[in-house]
């Protein structure tokens, strides 16, 4: 299980949304919140008791069945999960998260492929919930059936837009691949959706480390870009380059000033200018007219606002901390500034403006 809500912050959400709650109801979460006090102190067997005992004052509430099942998960008792969890699949308020845990356990106790029949119930019964589709693609991709994991990746992104672990493992594999666009492009979408976290430090590291092989500049003063290798030109009505290609000839143009420069390596302050003059090229070229693509549109957005800069550092310390302190020591208002900013600013994806290979 990748990422899970506290027992204690689904029980306050169901405080929230659940009016009329009878006496025993309301006693059953409080029974419920010393029970994650319990587990959280590592005394499961007790938390265990207290979750059944609430479970038996508020029978219909399903969170205490899931909590039991993912408390045994916890103590890697997959077995006990797996029946607790088979037990109330087809209660009427089931979830994709129950489809996630049951698949999560038979992935823990080696059998793949009944973990992918769990995902794909669950997918059966929730065909939007992204968070299924990223697990068989987990699956798929230590079965080292990678073509497979991508296509189950890219499905979640279609189905769930603002879910972020379908990018994010679709940015680390195609930073393996010639496709570097790709993986620019899915994990500055993924740093976007998921902030603050360790995946976030680690795609912040991966971004600024594809961009390095992927812009180079030579000493004798020429450079150039190994974004894609994709020569595959669009026969259906008006001639169209790929996407791909379009923004690998963009970057070219970017880089094209800074051959001359007498500092040929790529790094953090060189990567903001060329990304800055990327985005002033395709809009004063009206590339958006063609190539709808959020990440770009968000871009020009902050570079309007004056913190594409600051962004950009961001976006890219962990490939260079020591750079980004030193620029952040000379640049706090700013940079303090641009985080308000972006807090109120988010990056959004819906199914009416998502990132994807399969829309270019």
């Amino acid at each position: 299980m990748k990422n899970k809500l506290s027992l204690i912050l689904v029980l306050l959400l169901s405080i929230s949304i659940c009016f009329g709650q009878t006496k025993k109801q309301k006693k059953a979460l409080e029974v419920g919140q010393e029970a994650i006090i319990k587990i959280d102190a590592g005394e499961f067997e007790e938390g265990i008791k207290l979750l059944k005992k609430a479970q038996k004052m508020d029978p219909e509430n399903i969170i205490y069945q899931y909590e039991i099942g993912y408390a045994y998960y916890m103590q890697k008792d997959y077995e006990k999960a797996i029946k607790q969890v088979e037990s109330f699949l087809d209660h009427k308020n089931v979830t994709a998260n129950h489809f996630q845990l049951l698949g999560n356990c038979y992935d823990y106790l080696k059998k793949p492929d009944e973990a992918i029949k769990a995902y794909q119930r669950g997918i059966d019964k929730f065909p939007n919930a992204g968070k299924l589709y990223t697990e068989q693609g987990v699956v798929e991709y230590f079965r080292e059936n990678y073509d497979k994991a991508i296509e189950l990746w890219e499905k979640g992104i279609e189905v769930e837009p603002s879910y972020p672990s379908n990018y994010y493992w679709l940015g680390k594999i195609f930073s393996y691949t010639e496709e570097r666009i790709w993986a620019v492009m899915y994990g500055e979408t993924f740093v976007n959706l998921e902030r603050g976290s360790k995946r976030t430090e680690e795609m912040s590291k991966i971004l600024h480390d594809t961009f390095k092989d992927a812009i180079y500049i030579e000493s004798d003063s020429t450079g150039g870009v190994r974004f894609t290798q994709s020569i595959i030109m669009s026969t259906e009505g008006e001639f169209k380059m790929p996407f791909s290609m379009e923004y690998a000839m963009g970057m070219t143009l970017a880089l094209t000033p800074h051959t001359m420069a007498k500092e040929k390596e790529i790094n953090i302050p060189i990567l903001n200018q060329i990304r800055k003059d990327f985005v002033n090229h395709w809009f004063k070229e009206k590339k958006q007219k063609n190539y709808s693509n959020v990440i770009i549109e968000y871009h020009k957005k902050l570079k309007d606002v004056g913190h594409f800069e600051s962004y950009n550092y961001w976006l890219l310390m962990k490939g260079d901390e020591n750079l980004f302190v030193e620029w952040y020591q000379k640049n706090t208002d700013k940079f303090n500034q641009f985080v308000e900013w972006y807090q109120e600013n988010p990056l959004e994806m819906d199914k009416s403006n998502y990132i994807s290979r399969l829309k270019n």
